[in-house]
């Protein structure tokens, strides 16, 4: 109860005093007691006060954030990793956050049958606690500094959490200003449906909003969206009939966002148009066979940062973010698992094998897939 009062104190005098008078007294009264005594401020540590805990749809929960004085903004789309003690073991798993009023955040989080961290944090977790978290990374937000004319939104289950954001950041613009947007999202069943009130909100404000089924046999009660079944390349051609003209932002599950590329491709979506963001970690697996390429006198071109690395043969086998690495191209990376997107890039010449989704390769655990590949942001 007192490490409760003394945080939404702390709370309090974040939204008050502001975040730099915060930090000045706590960077000066740093001491072991205070350390201890509320852990929430006095820290070097991007720290949470979970204020919330909202029940969104089945098995699917959002939490309510208040950030510390260490909290440095975050770009909508862009993800942040939570650091749980669970047990013995500390986990770290990446979300995409959305924005609320007053300087929180939440994140929304799909219970998963067997899993660990998703369970813990579901029967575990209630408002009081605190949470340690990363820094905001990945690229996965809208045009910077020029947001694209006219946009598709395609999620699937969570995947809608960091869509989410960035409709409201368009919503948050001047009429004539803002993209031109439409949302189609999937769900298994009508109570599946994350974000329904939000869907509602954009729908009323005149952007298109259509929510698929993959269960059609129930249907949800009429409540002013669009329903249609699952999500393919027929549905999207008639609720997006100028689809290739606009840049498509796709999140959700592995599965969902292959058949979505595949559908995409076909309605003359360019690649370099189509910007991907995934939730589930994919093992970096050494390529065999046809895929083998000789690597001595390769070259992979990191278009962003106007540099090229010329490989040699003692380069079989190493990933692309390894390459980098070794020979001194120091780039922005994250968990190293293939799932936060952080050490994403586009390929825009050649090949690459592994971890590749459409034109977007996650270096952490893809490899070379020809001896000229060019990559890019």
């Amino acid at each position: 109860m007192l490490e409760r009062a003394l945080n939404s104190a702390a709370s309090w005098g974040l939204d008050h005093v502001g975040q730099g008078s915060v930090d000045y007294v706590v960077s000066n009264t740093m001491t072991e007691f205070n350390r201890r005594c509320l852990p929430f401020v006095w820290t070097y540590d991007l720290k949470a006060l979970v204020e919330q805990v909202i029940d969104e749809a089945a098995d699917v929960k959002t939490f309510v954030l208040r950030p510390n004085q260490h909290w440095p903004g975050m770009k909508p789309g862009q993800h942040i990793e939570v650091l749980l003690n669970v047990g013995d073991q500390v986990h770290h798993r990446c979300y995409s956050p959305s924005a609320r009023p007053n300087g929180r955040l939440a994140i929304t989080v799909k219970r998963k049958e067997g899993g660990v961290v998703s369970p813990w944090l579901h029967s575990v977790v209630r408002p009081g606690q605190v949470l340690t978290l990363g820094k905001p990374r990945g690229h996965f937000t809208l045009g910077d500094p020029q947001l694209p004319g006219k946009v598709l939104m395609l999620a699937a289950g969570s995947g809608i959490t960091p869509i989410a954001s960035m409709v409201a950041q368009c919503l948050s613009m001047p009429a004539d200003q803002r993209p031109d947007l439409n949302v189609m999202a999937q769900f298994r069943l009508p109570g599946d449906v994350i974000f329904r009130p939000d869907m509602l909100e954009w729908s009323a404000t005149g952007v298109p909003v259509t929510v698929a089924l993959s269960q059609p046999q129930a249907a949800p009660a009429a409540d002013g969206l669009q329903t249609a079944d699952r999500l393919d390349e027929a549905l999207i051609l008639r609720r997006c009939p100028d689809v290739a003209d606009r840049h498509v932002y796709l999140c959700g599950p592995d599965g969902f966002m292959q058949k979505m590329l595949q559908a995409l491709k076909a309605l003359g979506v360019p690649a370099r148009d189509i910007h991907t963001e995934r939730f589930e970690m994919a093992a970096a697996v050494p390529v065999l066979g046809d895929q083998v390429v000789d690597l001595e006198g390769a070259e992979v071109v990191f278009e962003h940062i106007n540099a090229a690395i010329t490989l040699k043969a003692s380069d079989q086998g190493k990933t692309l973010l390894q390459l980098a690495n070794e020979h001194g191209l120091h780039l922005e990376q994250g968990c190293g698992k293939g799932a936060c997107g952080t050490c994403k890039l586009t390929v825009h010449e050649g090949q690459a094998h592994g971890n590749v989704l459409g034109s977007s390769v996650y270096l952490c655990t893809s490899f070379p897939g020809s001896r000229n590949l060019v990559l890019g942001a």
